[in-house]
């Protein structure tokens, strides 16, 4: 398993996580090329955790007859247990989220060959109900020759100049994502106004190093990494699994400029958007919001209805619940705690919203995604 991409790095974390607890592993790690193949014999290891992406690696590893369990549905034949997530929930969230900017136009940059890309371009196509402008480019999970990458962004330089504009670009991944943010610095094209882009993975490396930084969905890869160990255990232990695959949904999306909330045209709704975005915990009344523009509630609420599909007491509530669903995973508050950094006047108003929209508890949430 390669460490050079962020969600290898992360699943690493959770089986490390896992192995803690068993005094008898011994845990090493290595890149998915063939040359690993005669360390592998050599070492001879009990289990193999595998982010199997390449189809004459997966069946070499096969041949060494040892119980292996993988992280990536990348390849469509392979009948090894899987730990991933749940690759249509995270087409479903980038559609949902990028409608919910007010976009008419939507695009996808992705990998065909990999079952995984379209797995989530499929969803992706499904939730908006509309065909979607698609850029095939090979990423395997990352280029690595300089001459396909420099193909695959001169293909996707073509693409972007005849795509219509305003446009919500999602990505397969964070890699491409990147890609796509610099051949739009190139190209003079404006990110977020023009186009908005939309990674997967949370790859902090990759989201920071662009320009602007990329928002993304965040995925439970650790929590993936402690599920394939467990399983892999199981296997080498003679334990029949329960379930051969472990596929939760996405986390959240990580907000950074890429997809910045000036995607909307209108500007009363920019100010009414970017107060709720930054004042969620201390609004005691949508009126709050309607001072901030020109307008009156009637009108403002019209063109928030029109432009996003949604109230802005809806908007407000949203924010306030991904900010919860943040603090459930990253932080030791109680559930009370959180309710007030989140603006809600008790934890049983935060629960009941809570599962009004997510159809699960924030205890439930937490439980499920905490390593």
């Amino acid at each position: 398993m390669g460490k050079n991409i962020g969600y290898n790095r992360d699943v690493i974390q959770g089986i490390y996580a896992f192995s803690q607890k068993r005094k008898n592993w011994i845990f090493r790690d290595s890149a998915p090329r063939p040359d690993s193949i005669e360390w592998l014999q050599r070492w001879r290891p009990d289990g193999i955790i595998g982010h199997l992406y390449n189809d004459e690696f997966a069946q070499t590893l096969a041949n060494l007859n040892i119980p292996i369990v993988s992280t990536t549905d990348s390849l469509v034949h392979l009948n090894y247990p899987l730990a991933d997530v749940h690759h249509e929930k995270v087409g479903e969230m980038a559609a949902k989220y990028l409608k919910d900017l007010g976009l008419e136009h939507f695009a996808y940059v992705g990998d065909a060959q990999i079952q995984y890309s379209r797995q989530r371009f499929s969803s992706f196509k499904r939730t908006l109900g509309r065909e979607v402008e698609l850029c095939d480019v090979p990423y395997l999970p990352r280029i690595q020759d300089s001459r396909i990458l420099y193909s695959a962004t001169n293909k996707m330089r073509k693409w972007l100049k005849k795509l219509p504009k305003p446009i919500g670009i999602f990505c397969s991944n964070d890699v491409p994502a990147r890609d796509l943010a610099d051949v739009c610095l190139e190209l003079d094209i404006k990110v977020p106004d023009e186009v908005v882009i939309l990674g997967v993975d949370n790859d902090l490396v990759e989201c920071r190093l662009s320009r602007p930084p990329l928002s993304s969905i965040e995925i439970p890869a650790a929590k993936i990494g402690y599920e394939a160990a467990s399983m892999l255990e199981d296997l080498m232990t003679g334990i029949p699994l329960q379930s051969t695959t472990f596929t939760p949904p996405p986390i959240r999306i990580i907000e950074r400029e890429s997809t910045n909330i000036s995607a909307v045209d209108d500007q009363e709704v920019k100010y009414a958007l970017n107060y709720i975005k930054e004042h969620f915990a201390e609004i005691q009344s949508i009126d709050q919001v309607v001072e901030q523009t020109s307008l009156g509630r009637r009108s403002l609420e019209k063109r928030f209805r029109t432009l996003l599909n949604k109230s802005m007491l809806e908007v407000l509530h949203n924010q306030r619940l991904a900010n919860a669903k943040k603090l459930l995973i990253n932080s030791q508050e109680d559930l009370s705690s959180i309710a007030e950094l989140c603006g809600y006047s008790s934890s049983a108003r935060l629960a009941q919203n809570f599962k009004k929209h997510y159809l699960c508890s924030p205890s439930e949430y937490a439980r499920q995604y905490k390593v």
